[in-house]
């Protein structure tokens, strides 16, 4: 057997090792360099739930709702979510993910008390 043939079957034997350890068995590409060697890369892990995208949509969403009780007043702020909710079925929905809530009314008296 010549040298390169022996390189690439200790190449490929290194290659169903790495997978056989790490449970990678899925090929996702297969690409030859420009040394003429084949370049086997596994599947990747599959990717997560966002869930810090969803935190700062939430935080956002509470910081937004504090900002508007501490700049247009708490009273006026209910007055005008009263109003949505009797309106039509979005209207609704709309008062009720911005009715008031203790986290919102804090960080409204929170930005009231800084400025």
């Amino acid at each position: 057997m010549s040298e390169s043939q022996a390189e690439f079957h200790d190449r490929l034997a290194r290659i169903y090792r790495k997978q056989a350890e790490t449970g990678l068995t899925s090929r996702k590409s297969v690409t030859i360099d420009r040394n003429g060697y084949v370049i086997v890369r596994g599947a990747g892990r599959g990717r997560g739930f966002p869930w810090a995208g969803l935190m700062m949509v939430v935080v956002s969403f509470f910081v937004i709702k504090g900002v508007m009780m501490s700049q247009i007043g708490a009273d006026f702020y209910t007055q005008n979510v009263v109003r949505l909710s009797g309106g039509t079925q979005v209207e609704k929905a709309a008062a009720w993910t911005m009715r008031p809530d203790p986290i919102s009314s804090w960080l409204a008296t929170q930005i009231k008390a800084n400025l």
